[in-house]
This record gives C-alpha cells, structure tokens and sequence, in this order.
C-alpha cells in the first residue's frame, strides 16, 4: 500500500462460515483490532487476537456495548440467516456504527438482468434500504460473483476435475470476473485500512473485486495444465443458456432457479462482467492471483 494503513475496530458476525473464515484472516493479518460476535452452541475456536462475545443476535443489551466504539460491522452469514441481520443494523445504528458490510457477496444487484432471472438477488435489497432508513451508518455491498475456489471444488462452474468433464454454456467463451474467498478477505481488509477520505467513497455503495477475468474455456484450459491431460482426455459438452434460463423461469423449484446464476455469469449482457468496475488492487496493495498455482491447489486436494 502506497499510504500508512488505517487501523479500525471492526466487529465481525459469521466469522467461522465460508467467506468469514478469510474474512477473519485477513481482518487480523492486517492488523485491524477484530471483534467476533457468535451464537451460543457455536463450536468455533479463534486466534487469541479475537476479542468474542457469544450472545443472543436479538438481545440489544448483548449487542449494544459491544458495537459501541467499533468503525464496521461486517456481516457474513449464510443467506438462509439473512433476517439475523435486522436487529444486528438496528443496534448498530443506535451507537453510531459508521459503516456497515451486509449480507451480500455475490454478484451485481445493479444490473437489471441479472436481477430478472436470479431471485435471491432481490432478497439483499431490504437489508440496504433498512440501513438507509436509519440514517446512522452507510453499507458498503461486496461484488465478487461466485467463489472461485469453492465453485470448482462443487463442479459449479461446468468443470470437474474427478470426472474430468466439462459442460459449457453457449461456447464457453464468455468472460466474466470471479474471486477466490481468500481474495475477499484480503480485499475488505484492504478497504477498511485506507483512509477515511478514500473509504467514504464507498458509502452506500457497492465495491467490486475480482480474482481473474475468464471464461469457462480459460477454467478448462488451467484445469489441463493442472492436470497434465489434454482436451482428449476430457468429456466436453453444451448447453444453451437461454434454454436453462428459460427452464429456471418456468420452475417452481427455488434451488433450480438459483442455479441459473451460474448460467446467468457466463451469459453476455447479464452482468457477469463487470471487469470496468474493479477496485484499484495496485492502490490496495494487494498483487495479482495466478489461475494455475490455484487450479493445481485444488487437483492436489483432490489427489489426497
């Protein structure tokens, strides 16, 4: 970073699910002082740094002295817990939380396609309008599309390492922006260091990260070179995108309909680039990821 890093107090909701995890990591490797706030039951076990409180989410009196004094309150919860957000924004607001990163993670909420054909896009707007109604703090909305890593490993983005099978959308040519869960970390940590002038440029906004800027054709491609195979020793197939969106469309099943995003990101026009977006990694000090050394992390775990 080309500026002296700001340290913030910044409490932390989810930190042991899929994307608090790095969250956390990264919060602590750049030296934020980090609150951790968990259920009662939960398991988890935090690097002696963390400051925990375990608590009841709906208990004001748990929450309030808590989030008093913190910069940010960020919360990473599963999208199945979305309602455990209201009254974690709404005491947050009563001692004057500045910023407030909730529930989203995934891809653009902007584009108007995107929104059409992916229900749950529409299921994180409430939560931005309710911090918005308070009045107190701002949000701060993560784009980053689906996971990198934890796409591959589930097959989600048409490539399987095991079965060494690859199912394209259309050609497979359309690229679009994904980031690894570490990247996600890293980036929100890097955000919340830089100082307060360049920071609340991003009140009541979405910041967009990014990994890689790739197709499905670029993923089998690095699979191959991770794998040491060629496309002859793959089975390569494809299915029309408009037929799976008009499928979802049709669909009363809600996870069917979900998965369209994984046609919709791959889909030209539908908001799976956003590569003019990205946020300014050289100024957020943080250097360039490389699809192979990843791709060849994955193949590895799957030979274990």
């Amino acid at each position: 970073m080309a500026f002296e890093k700001k340290i913030r107090n910044i409490a932390l909701v989810g930190a042991n699910g899929t994307v608090g995890s790095p969250i956390l990591s990264a919060l602590l490797a750049t030296g934020h002082k980090t609150t951790v706030l968990t259920r009662p039951g939960s398991n988890a076990n935090f690097p002696s740094a963390v400051t925990v409180h375990v608590g009841d989410y709906n208990d004001e009196s748990f929450l309030l002295p808590i989030l008093k004094g913190q910069d940010a309150l960020i919360m990473a919860l599963g999208y199945t817990a979305n309602e455990a957000q209201i009254p974690l924004i709404k005491a947050a607001a009563k001692v004057g939380v500045p910023y407030i990163v909730p529930c989203e993670f995934g891809s653009d909420p902007t584009h108007e396609k995107m929104n059409a054909d992916v229900p749950m896009m529409k299921m994180k707007a409430p939560f931005r309008k309710l911090i918005e109604e308070l009045g107190v703090s701002s949000w701060i909305g993560v784009v980053n599309n689906p996971w990198v890593d934890f796409s591959i490993r589930l097959g989600l983005f048409g490539i399987d390492l095991k079965k060494k099978t690859a199912a394209f959308y259309d050609d497979g040519n359309v690229k679009a922006n994904f980031t690894t869960l570490a990247r996600v970390g890293e980036t929100l940590a890097a955000l919340f260091a830089l100082p307060e002038a360049e920071l609340s440029k991003y009140k009541n906004q979405f910041v967009y990260f990014s990994s890689f800027y790739v197709s499905q054709k670029d993923y089998l491609a690095s699979a191959m070179r991770a794998t040491g195979t060629t496309e002859e020793d793959w089975t390569i197939t494809s299915v029309s995108s408009d037929q799976v969106i008009q499928a979802a469309r049709e669909s009363s099943d809600p996870m069917t309909r979900m998965m369209t995003l994984f046609a919709v990101v791959f889909k030209e026009g539908y908001g799976g680039d956003y590569n003019s977006k990205v946020v300014d990694y050289e100024r957020l000090g943080l250097a360039p990821e490389d699809l192979d050394s990843l791709m060849k992390t994955l193949v590895q775990e799957l030979n274990q």
